[in-house]
């Protein structure tokens, strides 16, 4: 298996911490299952990031963009490259596509 360097763009954090706050607000014992929720997924996709969809509204010839879902609101969006695993954002599924095709990025 291919090791790949890991990045977590500031916008992931953000939208973490966001979400987190958020839920914390609401429901304090949502907000832990979110965060748990969330590392079990970043574990899953570092162990076999082509394993998810790919994102359809960041499509690359080569499938570059992927995602996850996070307690069926959220997606883990995620880019895999040869040497690369970056990890862009945390959007609710209920966002406008706009929010997501600005993740695209040229790292």
């Amino acid at each position: 298996m291919e090791k790949r360097k890991e990045v977590f763009l500031l916008g992931f954090e953000n939208d973490f911490d966001k979400n987190f706050i958020y839920l914390k607000s609401k429901s304090p014992k949502n907000a832990i299952s979110f965060a748990k929720n969330v590392d079990k997924k970043v574990e899953g996709i570092k162990q076999n990031p082509k394993l998810f969809p790919t994102e359809r509204y960041l499509y690359t010839k080569r499938r570059l963009y992927r995602f996850s879902l996070v307690m069926k609101s959220w997606k883990i969006i995620y880019k895999v490259t040869n040497s690369k695993l970056i990890f862009l954002g945390i959007i609710h599924t209920a966002q406008h596509p706009s929010k997501i095709k600005n993740l695209r990025t040229s790292l």
